[in-house]
């Protein structure tokens, strides 16, 4: 879908409205089963570098309400009693969503364009952080960071991040992450947890040198890729498509099984490409597309990794 055709769409706020109270239903199916992991994975902060919990002392180990990994072996064959360790935890974490609104995000050959699947995610994030009690910040980026909220705890900010994540004036121009990431850099504090979601299509040179950069700085990073199933691989059986490139408009027509086979090979190399260079650096990374639930996906790195 054009940026233009997506305005034209959303040109109504009543009828903007109304989808983002679509989106918000959608968000409730999943979002339940994410809020219970965060409070699992932040509250023991599996996804910190460090313990980002202080030991405040033992207490008795209560069978089937206890975690049994807490157990302080030591101490408890010292007393011949069993004992858990018990810890104060540290409420300063942030939680950063950085959206990608760039003019890829707004092709769809499914229900969904990418970016409403995207923005679906970060709804359902935003809300599971809130939730927990953490902080949540947000920005859009394409040429440049078009928005960028500070971040907070108040759900207040989940309801605003859903309207600018729907408003069209955001949407269109190139993916500039690289630059995106240098300037956020200054912006995060270290207990950060950043998640980008984008299709990591079009991206600017030297962008991994940025995320390097971006993950030497913060607790964490993860990379949620969102694809459109077109992205990976041409269908069968469709004799000629006409093909355009998003960021430039040039079209093209093409035999689609003449390309098929590089088109597909040369896709998957560079989400294994883009993939591999979140891992070499020990960032987290999940690809999903918009076919598909991401909630599990996103539960298996967070209780994982």
């Amino acid at each position: 879908m054009e940026p233009e055709a997506v305005r034209k769409k959303f040109a109504d706020p009543l009828r903007r409205e109304e989808y983002i109270e679509d989106l918000m239903m959608e968000i409730d199916v999943h979002v339940r089963q994410l809020v219970d992991v965060f409070r699992f994975a932040l509250k023991y902060r599996i996804l910190f570098r460090g313990s980002g919990v202080e030991f405040a002392g033992l207490r008795d180990y209560v069978p089937e309400q206890d975690d049994a990994t807490r157990i302080d072996w030591k101490a408890s064959l010292r007393a011949n009693k069993l004992y858990i360790k018990q810890y104060e935890e540290e409420r300063d974490l942030d939680v950063f969503i950085l959206l990608d609104c760039s003019s890829s995000m707004l092709f769809g050959s499914q229900e969904k364009l990418k970016s409403e699947y995207a923005t679906i995610v970060s709804g359902a994030i935003a809300y599971a952080a809130i939730e927990t009690g953490d902080n949540v910040g947000f920005g859009m980026f394409s040429d440049k960071v078009n928005i960028s909220f500070e971040p907070e705890s108040d759900m207040t900010q989940y309801y605003k991040i859903l309207r600018h994540a729907v408003d069209p004036q955001y949407y269109g121009g190139k993916c500039n992450m690289g630059k995106t990431l240098s300037y956020m850099l200054n912006m995060l504090k270290p207990r950060t947890i950043l998640f980008i979601i984008s299709d990591f299509i079009g991206l600017d040179e030297n962008w991994d040198d940025a995320l390097k950069m971006m993950g030497g700085k913060l607790d964490q990073v993860v990379g949620i890729m969102s694809r459109d199933l077109r992205d990976s691989r041409l269908p069968e059986g469709v004799g000629y498509l006409r093909l355009k490139d998003p960021f430039s408009d040039r079209t093209v027509t093409v035999d689609v099984d003449k390309v098929r086979e590089p088109y597909n090979y040369l896709a998957k190399r560079i989400e294994d490409e883009i993939q591999q260079d979140f891992q070499d650096v020990g960032l987290g990374f999940v690809k999903v597309y918009t076919t598909e639930p991401f909630v599990q996906p996103l539960i298996k790195y967070l209780t994982l990794g």
